[in-house]
């Protein structure tokens, strides 16, 4: 009797234990609201695509499985045509995106011709930011946070790789805080990384922060070609 009773509770926790654990990553993944467009500050969000989206860093349709295919629109604007496909996955509380995308970069001879007029001892200069690029990211959703790992790669006219890692906080509602940091893969691997707000809203995304690139081009007219900081914006629809 005492082994039937013992058996007969043990079949009675197993589901109800199971139901707590499904019930603690459906709340996990509820609490973290995301504006659907993949996107954070300066990196990718893990997070696959669902909806049709337009916006400024992402412009995307979901296909099927997961699959999208999408541009940059801004920089469609900035003379780098571009178009990527990228598959994302949410499994629980984890998550899986890779991605690969391709870059034409059609502004070399006006931006040649620019730095040209400002600086007539060179005549030509040879100037691509076009080629493929590939991505894989890997999130979890922990409660209010989203923490993150991304691993990028481009093949430019100089072959680059970095690795940012991301921490998103749901501050309120649909407002969360993003922190990024990751380093550059090249000599004494210079850092990177963004800081800033994110409202994730069910239709409208939007992303304001700052980050640091201290990217140096002496050919640039300004601060002796060197740039810390840029900012970071992103605005989105989803629909």
């Amino acid at each position: 009797m005492a082994a039937g009773l013992a058996l007969w509770a043990l079949t009675a926790l197993v589901p109800l234990s199971e139901a707590r654990a499904d019930d603690e990553i459906e709340e996990d993944t509820r609490l973290f609201p995301h504006a659907g467009n993949a996107r954070l500050l300066s990196s990718d969000e893990a997070a696959p695509i669902k909806h049709l989206t337009i916006g400024l860093q992402r412009t995307a349709l979901p296909l099927a499985l997961g699959i999208a295919v999408d541009t940059s629109l801004i920089s469609d604007i900035a003379s780098a045509a571009n178009v990527g496909v990228r598959w994302g996955a949410e499994w629980g509380i984890h998550r899986f995106v890779i991605g690969g995308r391709y870059t034409w970069f059609l502004g070399g001879e006006a931006l040649s011709n620019a730095i040209s007029e400002r600086v007539p001892e060179i005549q030509d200069i040879d100037v691509n930011f076009g080629g493929p690029s590939f991505y894989a990211l890997y999130g979890i959703v922990l409660g209010r946070f989203l923490v993150q790992g991304e691993v990028r790669h481009y093949i430019y006219q100089n072959t680059v790789t970095t690795a940012t890692g991301a921490v998103v906080f749901n501050i309120i509602g649909n407002l969360s805080a993003v922190g990024e940091l990751g380093v550059r893969f090249s000599e004494g691997m210079p850092l990177r990384g963004a800081f800033g707000l994110r409202y994730g809203g069910p239709t409208l995304g939007v992303s304001l922060g700052l980050a640091y690139v201290d990217v140096t081009e002496p050919l640039l007219p300004y601060n002796e070609g060197r740039i810390p900081f840029l900012p970071a914006f992103d605005l989105s629809l989803t629909f």
